[in-house]
C-alpha cells in the first residue's frame, strides 16, 4: 500500500499529521496524570471507530485522488501521445517535403548533369572524329610524303648506280690503259735497259781491249825501253879482271818526264859498285 501511498503526496502528508496528533495526544495525557488510566472499553472502542472510520475516508480520499490523478495522468499521456503523434506526422510530412525535394533536386541535377554529360560526349566525339579526320589527313599528307621521297630516292639511288657504272667502267678503262701504258713502258724500259746494258758491255769489252792491247803496247814498250837501258848500262859496265861471271847487281835509273834519263846510280853489288864501273 506505501508504494501506491507515494504516488500522492499530498493524502500521505495528511495522514502523518493526523497519526503525529493521536499521537501527541496519547502522550500528553500520560504525562498529566502521571499514571497510565485504565479506558473504558466504550471509550476504546470509540476512538477505534474514529480511528477506523478516518482511516477508511482517508482511503477513500486517497482512492479517489489516485483515480483522479490517474486519469488525469493518462489525459495527459493521452494528449502527449496525440501531440507528439501529431508532431510526429507534422516532422514526418516536413521530412517527406524536405526528401522530395531533394529527390525533385536530385532528379533535375541528375538530369544536368546527364544532359551535361550527352553535351560533353557530344562535343568528344566531334572533337574525337575531328582529330581523327585531321590525323588521317596528316597520315595521308605523310604517306604521299613518303611516297614521294622514296621515288626520289629510287630516282637518286638509280642515278648514283648508273654514275658509280660510269665511274667504274671509265675507271677500268683508264686501269686498262694505265696497265698498257706500264706495260709498254715497262718493255720500252726493258729494251732500252737492254739496249743500254748492251751498249754498257759493249762499252766495256772495248775499253778492256782497248786497256789490253794499251798495257800490251805500254808493256812491249816498257820492256823495249828497259832493254835500251839494260843495254846501255851493260855497254858502259867495268868487269873486273879474274872475274869469269858477272854478278847480280842493283841498278837505279831516276828517269824524268819524256823519258829522259836523269841519273843512274848503282846499288848493292858484290865487291862494292865502284869494282864494277
Amino acid at each position: 500500500m506505501f508504494p501506491r501511498l507515494t504516488g500522492y503526496p499530498r493524502a500521505l502528508a495528511l495522514s502523518i499529521v493526523f497519526h503525529l496528533v493521536v499521537i501527541a495526544a496519547i502522550l500528553l495525557n500520560f504525562h498529566l496524570s502521571g499514571r497510565p488510566n485504565l479506558v473504558k472499553q466504550s471509550e476504546l472502542a470509540k476512538t477505534v471507530k474514529a480511528e477506523i472510520v478516518d482511516q477508511q475516508q482517508l482511503d477513500a480520499q486517497i482512492n479517489r485522488k489516485q483515480k483522479e490523478q490517474e486519469a488525469k495522468r493518462k489525459s495527459e499521456l493521452e494528449k502527449q501521445k496525440k501531440e507528439k503523434q501529431a508532431k510526429a506526422r507534422e516532422e514526418e510530412k516536413k521530412r517527406k517535403q524536405v526528401e522530395e525535394k531533394k529527390r525533385k533536386l536530385a532528379q533535375e541535377k541528375k538530369k544536368q548533369e546527364e544532359a551535361k554529360r550527352i553535351a560533353e560526349a557530344k562535343t568528344l566525339a566531334e572533337q574525337k572524329k575531328k582529330q581523327q579526320e585531321a590525323l588521317k589527313k596528316q597520315q595521308e599528307v605523310k604517306k604521299q610524303e613518303e611516297l614521294k621521297k622514296q621515288v626520289a630516292a629510287e630516282k637518286q639511288k638509280k642515278l648514283a648506280e648508273e654514275k658509280r657504272k660510269r665511274e667504274e667502267k671509265i675507271a677500268r678503262e683508264a686501269e686498262q690503259k694505265r696497265l698498257e701504258a706500264e706495260r709498254l713502258k715497262q718493255e720500252a724500259d726493258k729494251r732500252r735497259l737492254a739496249e743500254e746494258d748492251k751498249k754498257r758491255r759493249q762499252q766495256e769489252l772495248n775499253e778492256k781491249l782497248k786497256a789490253e792491247e794499251s798495257q800490251r803496247r805500254l808493256k812491249s814498250l816498257r820492256e823495249a825501253y828497259i832493254l835500251a837501258i839494260k843495254r846501255r848500262i851493260e855497254s858502259k859496265w867495268r868487269q873486273p879482271q879474274g872475274v869469269t861471271e858477272m854478278p847480280d847487281c842493283e841498278v837505279r835509273v831516276i828517269q824524268g818526264p819524256g823519258g829522259f834519263i836523269l841519273d843512274v846510280r848503282v846499288g848493292t853489288c858484290p865487291g862494292g859498285s865502284k869494282i864494277y864501273r
